[in-house]
């Protein structure tokens, strides 16, 4: 497998491997805490704060794994504390009544990589909204052009959209049966008439009910 060096170098220059990822956050944990890498297990902070499986995560480790397990877990309790962060770790631990032993360079060294992070995880955080708040407006879009245009319609204002070049045909098709629409539509005293209209359809419709006698 490529060096995590060269993988960087490549993704420097454009060019991404594609590798499986993790189908639970368990496996993640297991995965880091059998590495038995100092600088990795700091991580384990990031994964704790929602629910996971702690009793199927020990039952796929040794003893010494376990314990290195607990002593990130108690670390990552005291983050959280110390952050204000809600979190479940203080039950899990009592009720497996996990103790263990760290020092305070090693509580130091795993708040500062928590810290850290943050900035990072929200960023990150913060695009996956943006994605899906873009994805829904595009959804809303595409249904409210699908009322007012045909697909034919549609697909030549893509193309303008894009910056495409309209063929002869399509140009001449814009201007007879698609810039007479839009025109209507921009046209803001449409638009006031029709939030009127919207605004005034609920009493409307309740003026409206159907009779069971007729």
């Amino acid at each position: 497998m490529a060096s995590a060096k060269l993988i960087k170098a490549l993704e420097k220059e454009g060019f991404f491997i594609e590798f499986p990822s993790y189908e639970t956050k368990e496996e993640m944990i297991m995965e880091i805490i059998k590495e038995n890498n100092p600088r990795l297990s700091m991580s384990i902070s990031l994964f704790l704060r929602g629910s996971f499986d702690y009793k199927g995560i020990i039952k796929k480790l040794n003893k010494e794994e376990i314990k290195r397990f607990n002593k990130f877990l108690l670390i990552s309790e005291k983050i959280y504390n110390k952050e204000n962060l809600q979190n479940d770790l203080k039950e899990i631990i009592k009720e497996n009544k996990i103790k263990a032993s760290f020092s305070k360079e090693e509580f130091d060294n795993s708040y500062d990589s928590f810290k850290e992070a943050q900035p990072k995880r929200n960023q990150a955080e913060q695009k996956i909204i943006e994605k899906q708040t873009k994805l829904r407006l595009n959804l809303d879009l595409n249904k409210s052009l699908g009322v007012l245009f045909s697909p034919a319609k549609i697909k030549i204002m893509e193309k303008i959209f894009n910056h495409e070049k309209l063929t002869n045909t399509e140009l001449k098709y814009y201007y007879k049966a698609i810039s007479n629409i839009n025109r209507s539509v921009l046209n803001p005293s449409l638009q006031d008439y029709l939030k009127i209209i919207e605004l005034a359809k609920k009493e409307v419709m309740k003026n409206n009910k159907p009779s069971l006698f007729t």
